[in-house]
C-alpha cells in the first residue's frame, strides 16, 4: 500500500505513540502510566507486513489507523517521529511530538540518487552499539532508502514538541524545531536511546502536551 489513507476527525481524544526503527512498541513500556485517563495507543508498525518490502507510508498508515478518526496526540521516536510526521499530514492532531526525530528532506536536502533496495538490516550493523537492554529486531532496508533519498514534511499544522538529547541535538533537534517553529526541549545528558525510556522525558511530553491540548484559560 503506497497511498495514505485520510481519516476524518471526531469526537474524543487519544495518545499515539510512534516506536523507532529495528525497535517496536516495548520501547514505550510505562509510558501509558504517564496519561492517566487517555486512550493510549502503541502501534506495532511491522505487525502484519511483509518487513522486507515495508515502506515509510505501510508505516504512517499503520499510525493513522491507530488515530481511528479521533483527535489525538502523536509522538514518535526516532525514526517513528518521521512517520508521526508524515501521519499529521494527514489527520488533524491536537498536538504533535517528536523525540529526535530523522529528518524530514527539508532539513538535510536528501538524496534523490540513493537506490531502493529491499531486504531487511539489523541495527548494531547500521547505528552501532545500543544501550543495555534496549531489544531490536529486522528493519526494512526500503524504508531507510526512502530516508535517505528524502522525505517531504513541508509545514505542520497543529502545536510541535521536538526533544533531543546529546547525540542529535545539532543534526536533529535544533534545526527541525527551528525549521518549522516548534518548541524545543533538550536533556544533554541523555543519549538517543535513553531519551526513549528517561522519565524526565516522559514527564516533559505528557506535561507539554497537556498544556496544548487542554490550554489553561487566561486570567
Amino acid at each position: 500500500m503506497n497511498e495514505i489513507t485520510t481519516p476524518q476527525a471526531s469526537a474524543g481524544r487519544r495518545v499515539v505513540l510512534v516506536h523507532g526503527a529495528t525497535s517496536g512498541p516495548w520501547v514505550f513500556d510505562g509510558w501509558a502510566a504517564r496519561w492517566p485517563g487517555e486512550d493510549v495507543r502503541i502501534p506495532d508498525l511491522q505487525e502484519g507486513l511483509d518487513v522486507a518490502h515495508a515502506t515509510m507510508t505501510d508505516y504512517a498508515n499503520r499510525v493513522l489507523a491507530a488515530v481511528d478518526d479521533q483527535p489525538a496526540v502523536l509522538c514518535g521516536w526516532s525514526m517513528g517521529g518521521l512517520v508521526a510526521m508524515m501521519a499529521a499530514r494527514h489527520c488533524q492532531p491536537t498536538a504533535l511530538v517528536v523525540i529526535e526525530p530523522s529528518v524530514p528532506a527539508e532539513i538535510d536536502g536528501g538524496d534523490p540518487d540513493w537506490p531502493l533496495e529491499t531486504g531487511t538490516y539489523d541495527a548494531e550493523s547500521v547505528y552501532g552499539p545500543s544501550v543495555p537492554g534496549m531489544r531490536h529486531r529486522p528493519e526494512s532496508l526500503l524504508g531507510r532508502c526512502e530516508r535517505k533519498r528524502g522525505i517531504s514534511i513541508p509545514a505542520i499544522n497543529c502545536p510541535l514538541l521536538v526533544v533531543a538529547g546529546r547525540d542529535y541535538v545539532a543534526t536533529r533537534g535544533r534545526p527541525v524545531a527551528e525549521y518549522y517553529g516548534a518548541d524545543l526541549v533538550e536533556f544533554p545528558e541523555l543519549s538517543h536511546f535513553q531519551l526513549v525510556g528517561d522519565q524526565q522525558v516522559r514527564d516533559a511530553v505528557a506535561q507539554w502536551a497537556g498544556s496544548v491540548a487542554h490550554p489553561q484559560p487566561s486570567s
